[in-house]
């Protein structure tokens, strides 16, 4: 059997969701805003550098 094989934006929405018990309602509504994969949480690239928050990283 093949094995899966996630892009790097999948895996990290993959952990989002994992963090959020699978509720994708949470993790849009995540606030934990200093984790290092908030910007990418959606599971698709900030539009710019902007709007993540270095100050909380």
């Amino acid at each position: 059997m093949a094995e899966k094989v996630l892009t790097p934006l999948k895996a990290i929405r993959a952990k989002c969701l994992e963090c959020s018990c699978g509720q994708a309602k949470e993790v849009r509504l995540c606030m934990l805003t200093n984790c290092p994969l908030y910007p990418y949480r959606m599971g698709k690239r900030p539009k710019d550098n902007k709007d993540i928050n270095k100050d909380n990283i």
